[in-house]
């Protein structure tokens, strides 16, 4: 939170003091500024907005480049490793150090990232899901995906720099007025220095979920609900493009030195969200990351051999 304060213009509530050990009241404390704000998810529900709508269309559009700005400037970030924020308590500088989810780090590498990610998850998952999950064949899932992640990584940026990703970044962890005007970013315990992958990731609760790729629903609510969220996901990928070519950073804009606009809905991107997905401990979860994945697999080996693999995407599901 320090950091975000004194290094961009992302707004952040001060923190006044606080006492990570239990040493002084019995418990460890934190003493921050009071926003007078709402969390927009609960604002939301409060004014019955439609639904994936934040307050008025013209308020909803606003709320979007919002967070599309932040979301840009936290790329705008970088750091030359891969790991979670730490300050230096003598100089007062701001380094990358390890990760404080694995355990592990700092990277100088992204696929070593994701190597030690999988890992963890799959750990994470022996440690805490239902038989079910770890009888199912799509229990194996990270050691696919540290296959496929480096298959579909763009080499150019395995080795950074590195932006920052809130992975957090969502309607539930941002405070408006009552315009949907955002007054403050939350929740930091999750920012880390991340692959481009990482940070290429649509906002939370906002009705911004894409699907699996190749993923074909039959249901016609579902149908109904992929249809409708298209429009907005493309929406929200040109807002980011937008963003970037507007956003300075060194002595070009984002946009001619970063790939966030142009990895929203690709498949590397996707590939990171169905690792977090498997988080969930849910084995029909797991099986439909499962097919997508060995789809996509099937696509970029056919893709490498010449061989024409007959899969497509589907124009609508």
């Amino acid at each position: 939170m320090k950091f975000f304060r004194t290094r961009s213009s992302i707004p952040v509530p001060e923190v006044y003091h606080f006492e990570p050990e239990s040493d002084d009241v019995g418990a460890p404390y934190m003493i921050m500024e009071y926003i007078p704000g709402t969390v927009a998810s609960e604002l939301r529900r409060q004014i019955e907005a439609p639904l994936s709508q934040f307050g008025t269309p013209e308020q909803d559009q606003k709320f979007r480049r919002q967070m599309a700005a932040i979301q840009v400037e936290m790329a705008s970030l970088q750091f030359d490793k891969i790991g979670s924020l730490y300050e230096d308590p003598k100089t007062g500088d701001f380094y990358v150090g390890p990760d404080c989810q694995t355990g592990q780090g700092p990277w100088e590498s992204s696929l070593e990232y994701y190597r030690d990610l999988a890992q963890h998850k799959l750990e994470d998952t022996v440690r805490n899901a239902e038989e079910e999950v770890m009888d199912d064949p799509s229990f194996s899932l990270p050691i696919l995906f540290e296959r496929l992640i480096s298959m579909y990584t763009d080499e150019k940026s395995i080795r950074g720099p590195f932006g920052i990703a809130h992975p957090d970044f969502g309607a539930h962890n941002l405070l408006v007025n009552e315009n949907f005007e955002i007054l403050a970013v939350i929740d930091f315990d999750s920012v880390i220095a991340a692959p481009i992958e990482v940070q290429a990731q649509f906002p939370t609760l906002t009705g911004l979920s894409g699907e699996p790729p190749f993923h074909v629903e039959t249901k016609p609510l579902a149908i109904a609900r992929i249809n409708r969220v298209k429009p907005k996901l493309e929406e929200y990928k040109r807002m980011i493009q937008e963003q970037e070519r507007e956003t300075k950073i060194g002595d070009g804009t984002l946009g001619q030195k970063g790939l966030l606009g142009d990895l929203l809905l690709s498949h590397a991107s996707a590939i990171i969200a169905g690792l977090e997905a498997y988080g969930s401990h849910q084995d029909w979860v797991n099986q439909m990351w499962m097919l997508s994945f060995s789809r996509l697999l099937r696509l970029k080996l056919a893709s490498m051999t010449g061989k024409e693999d007959g899969s497509h995407e589907p124009d609508s599901h």
